[in-house]
């Protein structure tokens, strides 16, 4: 793999953003860098706010419920409260992307751009790391010549809420790889015992 990579940020979904802001700003000592609310659709949307401290970055989220369950909301009736996603920052993400879907790694949409006022930023979701998992990956890359971005952009939050309420809307299930073709998988082990 070529590239340095990095954890950007990790993603929790909430039940309550004020406790949780409470949590990170008042006991933990984050900061604030970036918030946006009702981001989404006219169906459902979120409320999310970003924390820092030191070079440690969590976005927390909150679904707001409209005409269909938010995709926050979703989660957290399945799963709990908790890690949705993890944002694993790359140097180039075009070239990331066309090595993962070449080993069979699928994505949920298609590369996101946008600004945040200091660079460029563009973000990709894959699909769940695991069958039955909520949890997924998100590729970030922010540096671009002597830009580099810091924040994020509703834009492509607002994109990337849109591509994982579609799968949602069409019960999309899928993981990011076919497991059931992966080596050593148990599903073949025990067909081929049986014959």
């Amino acid at each position: 793999m070529n590239g340095s990579m990095g954890i950007d940020h990790i993603t929790l979904c909430v039940k309550d953003l004020n406790a949780a802001e409470y949590l990170f700003t008042k006991v933990l000592g984050f900061d604030v860098i970036w918030s946006a609310r009702d981001v989404g659709t006219e169906r459902s949307s979120m409320d999310t706010i970003v924390v820092q401290r030191g070079a440690a970055k969590i976005a927390l989220m909150q679904g707001r419920d409209k005409t269909v369950k938010s995709q926050i909301s979703k989660f957290i009736e399945k799963y709990g409260e908790g890690v949705q996603h993890v944002a694993i920052e790359v140097d180039d993400i075009e070239a990331v992307c066309r090595e993962w879907e070449a080993q069979g790694v699928k994505f949920s949409g298609s590369l996101k751009e946008g600004r945040d006022g200091f660079g460029p930023l563009k973000q990709r979701f894959t699909y769940p790391l695991f069958p039955e998992s909520g949890v997924f990956l998100e590729l970030t890359q922010r540096q671009e010549g002597t830009e580099q971005a810091k924040t994020f952009v509703r834009g492509t939050v607002e994109a990337l809420y849109k591509d994982i309420e579609r799968d949602q809307l069409q019960s999309v299930e899928q993981a990011i790889i076919d497991y059931d073709h992966t080596p050593g998988n148990n599903a073949e082990k025990r067909a081929s015992s049986t014959r």
